[in-house]
């Protein structure tokens, strides 16, 4: 399995990051739930705060629309 990155960061909306973010930090809830791990726990348990938090504000910010291709590959 390859472990490349893509090119360019993954675009979504400002609701599609809050729901991702909210997917991300339920994930989270499960882990920490499942672990017996007290350091594994607390590890999950500060994520779901991370993505939950970051999903507080995902809505208030949004990425330009108006960045297109050409824009990005001019700015590198």
């Amino acid at each position: 399995m390859s472990n490349q990155h893509p090119d360019s960061p993954i675009q979504r909306s400002g609701a599609a990051e809050r729901d991702y973010l909210l997917r991300r930090a339920e994930d989270h809830r499960r882990l920490a739930e499942d672990c017996d791990e007290p350091g594994a726990r607390g590890i999950h348990q500060r994520l779901r705060q991370l993505y939950e938090a970051r999903a507080a504000f995902a809505i208030m910010v949004h990425p330009d629309q108006s960045f297109t291709q050409k824009d990005q590959e001019r700015a590198s």
